[in-house]
């Protein structure tokens, strides 16, 4: 019997693209059962990304344009980390470079990217966010910032699509008691 959940061997690899700290790689594998297929990886560097809350709870975020949608998204602050540089300390300079905001940033814990990525992203929440400068964002970047409600940004952003980084976010608002709108425990959703 094959043992379906067996790592699959690698029996070639090859770079295909190597840019910006993201590459696309051509492995070759063997599979449980016997069989060669080729595969196409994404492999970039950690990143992360911090639900920033104000003290009257609104969620500051960047808006701009992504390429990859082709359109113009919310998305949580954060980026890559930089070698040697922890995730929390990133995504503290990333709040403060991208919006202004400096917050008690905490985490609210790591996730995979997707299943074809070895990219981790590790999920922040940062509470009492003011701002205490100007954004200074990096020369690619042309970002928007906005706060919105808590509720609004579950209702208009979070679930309706609008947000690059949906898994952070679900984290964050979990570890914060947040998830769900009233007492901070299940309930129903509002329409």
């Amino acid at each position: 019997m094959t043992d379906t959940t067996a790592p699959w061997r690698a029996i070639e690899r090859t770079t295909v693209f190597s840019r910006f700290g993201r590459s696309v790689e051509r492995v070759d594998y063997e599979l449980p059962d016997g069989r060669r297929e080729e595969f196409y990886l994404k492999r970039e560097r950690p990143a992360g990304a911090v639900l920033a809350l104000t003290p009257d709870r609104r969620v500051v975020l960047a808006r701009q344009y992504r390429p990859g949608p082709d359109r113009v998204l919310h998305e949580l602050p954060g980026g890559f980390l930089e070698p040697g540089e922890e995730a929390l300390d990133a995504v503290a300079r990333e709040l403060l470079e991208e919006t202004g905001y400096r917050g008690e940033v905490h985490a609210a814990g790591p996730y995979w990217h997707d299943a074809y990525s070895d990219a981790r992203r590790f999920a922040f929440f940062a509470t009492d966010c003011v701002k205490v400068a100007e954004p200074a964002p990096e020369r690619t970047e042309f970002v928007e910032v906005v706060t919105l409600p808590l509720d609004e940004f579950r209702t208009r952003v979070l679930r309706r699509g609008g947000l690059t980084d949906t898994a952070a976010a679900y984290l964050a608002l979990d570890a914060l008691g947040l998830l769900w709108p009233g007492d901070g425990g299940p309930g129903p959703r509002p329409a």
